[in-house]
Order: C-alpha cells, then sequence, then structure tokens
C-alpha cells in the first residue's frame, strides 16, 4: 500500500485562525463585513469592530488582531492616520470609497499592506485579508507564507 507524498505547499496545511479588527464608522459595514469574515472559509480566531480611531486604538491594543481593515474616513477623523501605530503589531488593509492615486500612495507609504475599494468583489477582499493573515506579525513571530506588498492581492492597482 502506497503512503501519500509529503506536500510543502501553504493550501495543503490548516490554516491557523487568524484575528480581525473592521475599523469604519458605518454600522452596516462593520457588521456587514464581520458576517462576511466569521462565514468565510478562512478560520477566525475572533472578527471584532471598531467605529472611531480611539475605539480602534484601544481595540487593536487589547485584542493584537493579525489584520485591521481599516476605512481612510472614519467620519471626519483621518483614518489614514492610524496605519503607523496599527502597523507596529497588525497587518494593515485599507477599505475605502476614497481610491484615487493619493489617497492609495499616502496608504502604501504609511505602511499599508492591500487597498480594496469598497466597489471591489468580496473575494478580492477576503484573498487581501488571508494573504496579510498568512504574514509573518510584526516583531518577528512566524506565521506560514510572507507576503511582498508588490504581489499582493489586495493592491487592485500597483501603488504608486
Amino acid at each position: 500500500m502506497s503512503q501519500p507524498l509529503p506536500s510543502d505547499t501553504a493550501a495543503d496545511s490548516p490554516q491557523t485562525p487568524i484575528g480581525v479588527l473592521v475599523v469604519d464608522d458605518q454600522f452596516a459595514v462593520r457588521e456587514g463585513l464581520a458576517r462576511l469574515l466569521t462565514c468565510s472559509a478562512r478560520p477566525v480566531r475572533h472578527v471584532n469592530t471598531a467605529a472611531t480611531a480611539a475605539e480602534a486604538l484601544l481595540a487593536a491594543a487589547r485584542l493584537l488582531p493579525n489584520v485591521v481593515v481599516l476605512d481612510a474616513d472614519l467620519d471626519g477623523e483621518d483614518g489614514l492616520a492610524l496605519i503607523p501605530q496599527l502597523s507596529l503589531t497588525a497587518g494593515v488593509l485599507v477599505l475605502t470609497s476614497h481610491g484615487d492615486a493619493a489617497t492609495r500612495a499616502r496608504a502604501a507609504g504609511l505602511g499599508a499592506l492591500a487597498f480594496i475599494e469598497k466597489h471591489q468583489p468580496a473575494a478580492e477582499l477576503l484573498a487581501a485579508i488571508d494573504s496579510i493573515g498568512r504574514r509573518p506579525a510584526p516583531g518577528g513571530q512566524t506565521s506560514q507564507a510572507a507576503l511582498g506588498r508588490s504581489s499582493s492581492p489586495g493592491w487592485s492597482q500597483p501603488p504608486l
């Protein structure tokens, strides 16, 4: 009787559950994304939400998520300004309606790993979250695979 050959692809190994923090000022967006994530094939450790910059920073410090899905505009607050602090412990994905070149360039310059516009398919968002969730965590913790910004499925257009 033959034994199955060992595989070294990440797709064949069990996925480690990730923690996700969704930061958006719109209740429907926060709750919709939280439901989408909990129903996705990607195993999640937790999905939490925040509506303001202050809530986001508190939740990120308390929960230490792997991925932060961040809106650029938090009801007048500059969501992108949070990227440097959030990216110390998590990979940041910007999810926004503001997909102009200047916003993309600023997000990339501040350390965002992915940029998705809200009108893009949910599959692109989930793929970007999965890619970021497989990255080594800031500070050297290990995970299944690394993601380079230039090859990330989360940059619907190359960063400027």
